[in-house]
């Protein structure tokens, strides 16, 4: 066990690592309110039967679907209990919601539906924002001491439906807030910064100044949205559509439709910074990617 004080999202901090280009890449989810505690693999180590883990684990994987478990404190937050499941490809947002009289009855819905591009039958289908924190502190300590707050001004505010999380990814950029259902991630997400933050997305606009970009795209195209957006100054949220991306030598190209008349052109070029501890409990240094903008075109079409 480490005795040293290191805090992995203090060190980010402080050598000013950007936080374009970190959210992570998943395209369809399942959030699975569990309150009470939860060790460091929040699915198998919480209060769920291991068997009903083992097995929702099994087909979320066969499915492609990412499983997080959600809380309100250490009670459930109604008589049954709730569940979302969101898929965040590209334009093809789609989140319903199931209310829940026994946990067997989630094994009775087809994951495979979700990687379809269907819906899933007896789940309502809702557009309204959902709104996760990550608080999982047994994962990474920095998600306790940032999120914690952050949470508890989130899960308060009148009308939002906002959640604790198990680990989401990048600890090291605690708080971690992800806006549903675009799967918008945001990071270093202070208790100053939530309500409007919330609120803006409520209102289909972003925060370039804590955006880490959106789930459903490969890291190095999120930085170039991120550049696009930058440049042409447009924080509307659906007003940036991915047109296509290819690699090159040096990283990345992509397109983008800006608005309704105009294009981004953006190439970014991909290295790697010196070796840094990621989470606070790393053993070794990893590299990280760095994402420098080559060039961004902005035309009209």
């Amino acid at each position: 066990m480490r005795t040293d004080a290191f805090r992995c999202a203090d060190s980010s901090d402080a050598r000013a690592e950007p936080l374009y280009g970190t959210a992570s890449f998943v395209r369809r989810w399942l959030l699975l309110e569990q309150p009470g505690s939860w060790g460091r693999d929040a699915l198998t180590q919480s209060r769920l039967p291991q068997a009903f883990a083992g097995e929702l684990r099994n087909r979320a994987v066969a499915a492609g679907v990412r499983v997080i478990l959600i809380r309100r404190g250490v009670r459930f937050s109604s008589d049954r209990r709730h569940c979302y499941l969101i898929r965040t490809e590209g334009c093809d947002l789609y989140q319903a919601h199931l209310a829940l009289d026994d946990l067997d009855d989630l094994l009775d819905v087809d994951l495979g539906l979700l990687q379809q591009g269907a819906a899933i039958p007896d789940a309502m289908e809702r557009s309204d924002p959902i709104f996760l924190v990550c608080t999982h502190g047994r994962h990474d300590a920095c998600c306790s001491i940032r999120g914690n707050q952050v949470s508890r001004i989130a899960c308060a505010l009148p009308g939002a439906n906002a959640w604790e999380c198990s680990h989401i990814g990048g600890d090291r950029f605690a708080a971690n807030l992800v806006c549903f259902p675009h799967g918008l991630y945001y990071g270093r997400v202070g208790a100053d910064d939530v309500a409007s933050l919330m609120e803006d997305y409520s209102n289909g606009t972003l925060s370039l100044d804590h955006y880490r970009g959106r789930c459903c795209h490969p890291f190095p195209v999120q930085a170039a949205e991120y550049f696009a957006r930058r440049e042409a100054s447009m924080t509307n949220i659906d007003a940036v559509s991915l047109m296509g991306a290819a690699a090159t030598s040096a990283g990345v190209a992509a397109a983008f439709s800006i608005g309704a008349d105009r294009r981004a052109e953006v190439q970014v070029r991909v290295t790697e910074s010196s070796r840094q501890r990621l989470t606070c409990g790393a053993a070794a240094a990893t590299p990280i990617p760095v994402y420098d903008l080559v060039s961004c075109t902005i035309s009209d079409v």
